[in-house]
């Protein structure tokens, strides 16, 4: 009888059989029901007084009227495949439509579709992110094995309290990114409010040419000195001119504990999505400006969940905006 929908009656009788204190189990067996379909009932049906039998079975109506599954449309099916191919996970396609108030469908469906087409032999689904990724250890190991001391470093828990608080734009999180052997490295300055991200090239990991690229990048970008408040980096050498750095940006420089990269959380996932692009191994010394342009607009216009479906780029320049109008 399960598979059919509960009745007005029967939901009169479980409001009795409730308030004479009977299991949902006793219930069932009453109603000839199981003791599954009784709780979802009256899980689905319990209101802030309770569970009664004329509120259930109003909500029990007006869920029946609610349309069923949203058709997938060819030009659904045509904006699903270009952005895929733009690096967009279904999720991401799913709720930046609804930001917009455009019909699609659900993330499941646009899945079930792409692996229905890796059948018959479509790519897209070679656009996906990884579905499992390698693990690292998060247990700390001797400090600075290996590599050396940075002079005079700050400790990321003697950082202001409201940069881990996420309450304004300005906090960036940076990191150095090698390609394949003797093709160079990508610099990476990450806002981590807004998500933000600045990319950058140097030849080498020399301090002072990586200095050089961050501050150009900054320059380059016209990113304002009242958007530039700390920098937050871990111990490779590459950064050991970081009180230079801090008098040219004007940040306050923080560093996190060794092989602690869970504390520059943002930059590493941003570093994950660069990866997509350029996976380890890859070479990085046909990077140049237009190919800098495309990998920060990857980055900076692609919608994030942590941002309501909003972009990267959308929310830091409406930060800024914000602040020079109070």
């Amino acid at each position: 009888m399960d598979n059919k929908r509960i009745t007005a009656e029967e939901r009169r009788l479980i409001y009795q059989l409730l308030k004479a204190e009977r299991s949902r189990g006793e219930i069932g067996r009453l109603l000839g029901r199981s003791k599954g379909a009784v709780s979802r009932e009256i899980k689905r049906n319990t209101g802030q007084c309770g569970y009664r039998p004329q509120q259930a079975q109003e909500r029990a109506e007006a869920r029946a009227k609610r349309p069923g599954a949203r058709k997938f449309t060819a030009a659904m099916r045509v904006e699903v495949a270009e952005k895929i191919r733009k690096g967009h996970t279904p999720e991401i396609i799913k709720g930046r439509a609804a930001l917009e108030g455009r019909p699609m469908v659900c993330k499941e469906t646009i899945y079930t579709y792409l692996y229905a087409q890796a059948k018959g032999g479509d790519t897209l689904w070679t656009h996906l992110p990884r579905a499992k990724r390698k693990r690292h250890r998060r247990c700390p190991r001797q400090e600075g094995r290996g590599r050396g001391r940075i002079p005079n470093q700050r400790r990321i828990d003697t950082r202001p309290e409201i940069v881990a608080k996420r309450e304004r734009i300005g906090d960036w999180e940076g990191d150095l990114m090698s390609g394949a052997p003797r093709t160079g490295h990508l610099t990476t300055m990450v806002d981590r409010v807004s998500r933000y991200t600045l990319v950058g090239r140097v030849g080498s990991k020399e301090a002072a040419e990586v200095n050089d690229c961050i501050v150009k990048t900054f320059e380059d970008r016209k990113i304002p000195a009242s958007v530039r408040l700390t920098g937050t980096f871990d111990n490779g050498k590459e950064f050991a001119l970081h009180q230079e750095l801090s008098r040219r940006t004007g940040m306050e420089i923080y560093f996190a504990f060794p092989y602690h990269s869970w504390e520059r959380g943002t930059n590493e996932n941003t570093n994950g999505l660069i990866r997509r692009l350029y996976p380890k191994g890859s070479s990085f010394a046909d990077i140049d400006a237009t190919e800098l342009a495309r990998i920060e607009s990857y980055l900076n216009d692609r919608p994030r969940k942590c941002l309501g479906w909003r972009t990267p780029r959308e929310v830091f320049y409406e930060r800024i905006a914000t602040a020079r109008s109070e």
